[in-house]
């Protein structure tokens, strides 16, 4: 409960209004003393001003109440808000958090041009009263009293020492906040650290969510390679997108000082964008703006919308930030619009995502083929498409390869770009180590906070022999991108391969946290519980890859290995039967089959495997022989030595 927290002290001003009420309504219960919501089941994770908003309509059953009359209770005169949106997300936070709908009402009705009512019937108990309700939302009674007067006050003209005590606590309370915020004094005002939650589709479409993921995308993009703070990536910021939860709860799972929120709504060829920056630490409005603009002109309010945010965090922009949103151009809304619709499809992760996602950004290009992020966001479709559909490696990585250096001739600016090459490089092998290094951290000084950048370093580097720098890079992808499975993942395969099994383990169970449908994690703590020997954990593992996950080479190859190595050999061959089936199509790396060569104990056929990966020159290196315990066999064999020396590893 939020007095149990360590920002409770910021609620003071929320929980001023409440006072100690439990109100019953339907499946639900709102205790005021606890300014919580919760049904049987629990907790329901509702913030501050949606709470506050849902009190004043059970305050008021079957009466309408005002927007005007929300804006009072909501806000102070002194902040500085858009009030009509705040109340718009406010009441659909609400009906989120009530199963509720402003089509067929159960609980909350839209009185048109007017405000809001409440609809069930509503049961109070505890009627006790703090002062600062009765000074904030009562009228203190000097009329004789009448049946109407409001519940708690009608007695006060004839009861004078009630009045004294509720002066003496209101001094108590004034001189508690005095002397408690001098003892905290104000945090800096420089923030170093910020989220930018997924904007909220509040268009007459429902249809349109891709439009705000979008904008939260290039809004995060620009904060990301403008400002010298850490900025949390897409990935882990578009789990909120339904979310309830407080936001200094949300700033504390995600570890950043500020948190920036708002809507999204799309009219036409208009769009009016909403946003306020929150200090998550104090848990106070620091700033809010609205951007009324054509579609057209999008590019320039996302600019302008990232100096403000820029100037009110306390940071500056970067030179070269700061010059290209000086020269930023109109954009065809149906390109701008096409190139969303790619990134959302890019953004499933799915091999039929991936499809889409090509077909919308090659829409975009066809239509304007100067416009250098639609070649970006092409040439990440392709470099993704081979991990999640039976593509020919070889054709697949040459599009992409084709594709991201004609973004980067037209926009050197890119980072995304730059970091697909290097990705290209590593994978497919047409470059030498420094050439892909040198695109590594081109794309690093574009844009600092690219998670997705440092990811993908992380694999050259570890690939290059460099664990400890790899463990850096991963670890620097994990800040910035918490709530990545696949990043959680990749950090618990790095830490097996350096030996660090506890470590590993740690990463790998947060992966299965976030993502309970990813068989990759599994096969990796396949491999550690085998090596610690635990052979039966380790064959359950294994198991649970393969039915989570049954179509990926490299979660095949490690379970296959398990499954090899705990005497379960037959299973073992069928796996290898698929993945050098994978092989022939050229959609899968020789090296899985020569790991699983290894666990049948058939090291001659392992090393012809090496052989053939190596003639295909699929990628500059020899994927996972570093990081895979199982090669340590072949490490006397001067055929595999001579390997890896070609190999640079």
């Amino acid at each position: 409960m939020w007095e149990n927290s360590p920002d409770s002290v910021a609620r003071v001003s929320m929980l001023g209004q409440m006072g100690k009420r439990v109100y019953r309504f339907g499946e639900f219960e709102l205790s005021e003393a606890e300014a919580e919501l919760r049904t049987k089941e629990g907790r329901v994770p509702l913030q501050e001003k949606p709470l506050l908003l849902l009190l004043v309509l059970l305050e008021n059953p079957l009466h309408i109440v005002t927007r005007e009359q929300l804006r009072e209770r909501m806000w102070d005169g002194n902040t500085f808000v858009d009030y009509e949106q705040g109340i718009n997300v406010a009441i659909k936070k609400v009906r989120d958090a009530l199963g509720d709908s402003a089509e067929k009402p159960k609980f909350i009705e839209t009185i048109a041009k007017k405000g809001y009512r409440f609809l069930a019937s509503v049961e109070v108990s505890g009627h006790e009263i703090g002062a600062s309700t009765l000074i904030a939302s009562q009228p203190l009674a000097i009329d004789p009293p009448t049946g109407n007067a409001p519940h708690g006050i009608r007695r006060l003209k004839h009861h004078g020492w009630i009045l004294a005590a509720l002066v003496t606590a209101i001094l108590f309370a004034f001189g508690f906040w005095f002397f408690g915020s001098r003892g905290h004094p104000a945090r800096p005002t420089a923030i170093r650290s910020l989220a930018v939650l997924p904007l909220q589709n509040l268009s007459p479409d429902s249809g349109q969510e891709y439009f705000a993921d979008g904008i939260t995308e290039e809004l995060i993009t620009n904060l990301a390679q403008s400002l010298p703070l850490r900025v949390i990536s897409r990935t882990s910021v578009m789990r909120y997108r339904q979310t309830n939860e407080p936001v200094s709860q949300i700033a504390r799972e995600l570890g950043v000082e500020a948190i920036v929120e708002g809507a999204v709504t799309r009219s036409g060829q208009r769009v009016v964008v909403t946003v306020q920056l929150i200090d998550a630490i104090d848990d106070r409005h620091l700033w809010a703006q609205k951007y009324d603009r054509d579609v057209g002109d999008i590019l320039n309010m996302e600019a302008e919308l990232s100096q403000e945010i820029a100037s009110q965090v306390g940071a500056t922009l970067s030179a070269r930030s700061s010059s290209k949103a000086a020269n930023s151009r109109s954009v065809d809304p149906q390109v701008y619009e096409l190139c969303l619709l790619g990134r959302y499809h890019w953004n499933k992760r799915t091999a039929e995502g991936l499809s889409k996602s090509a077909e919308y950004y090659q829409q975009a290009i066809a239509r304007d083929p100067t416009y250098a992020p639609a070649y970006a966001g092409l040439a990440d479709a392709y470099a993704l498409l081979p991990a999640y559909d039976s593509v020919r490696l070889r054709d697949t990585y040459a599009l992409a390869d084709a594709t991201a250096r004609h973004a980067v001739e037209l926009d050197e600016t890119l980072a995304e770009a730059h970091a697909t090459l290097a990705l290209i490089g590593l994978n497919y092998g047409t470059w030498n180590p420094a050439q892909e290094e040198e695109e590594f951290r081109r794309a690093l000084e574009l844009n600092p906070n690219y998670a997705t950048a440092h990811h993908w370093f992380a694999f050259y580097l570890v690939f290059r022999g460099r664990s400890n720098e790899a463990l850096a890079e991963i670890e620097r992808a994990r800040q910035l991108d918490p709530l990545s499975a696949v990043v959680n993942a990749d950090e618990g395969f790095f830490l097996y391969g350096a030996r660090h099994f506890p470590e590993a383990r740690i990463r790998l169970q947060r992966a299965f946290e976030l993502a309970p449908d990813f068989g990759q994690p599994h096969a990796t703590l396949a491999l550690i519980e085998l090596e610690s020997g635990q052979p039966s954990e380790a064959l359950h593992e294994a198991s649970v890859s393969l039915a989570l996950d049954p179509m990926n080479p490299h979660t095949i190859g490690e379970a296959a290995y398990v499954l090899a190595m705990a005497g379960r050999a037959a299973e073992a061959r069928k796996l290898l039967a698929a993945v050098q089936d994978m092989v022939r199509r050229g959609s899968a790396s020789p090296s899985y089959v020569a790991l699983i060569e290894i666990g049948l104990g058939k090291r001659e056929a392992a090393l012809s495997a090496l052989k053939e990966l190596k003639k295909q020159n699929v990628g500059a290196v020899l994927p996972g022989l570093v990081q895979w315990h199982a090669f340590d066999e072949l490490r006397t064999d001067s055929r595999y030595q001579q390997l890896l020396a070609e190999a640079g590893q």
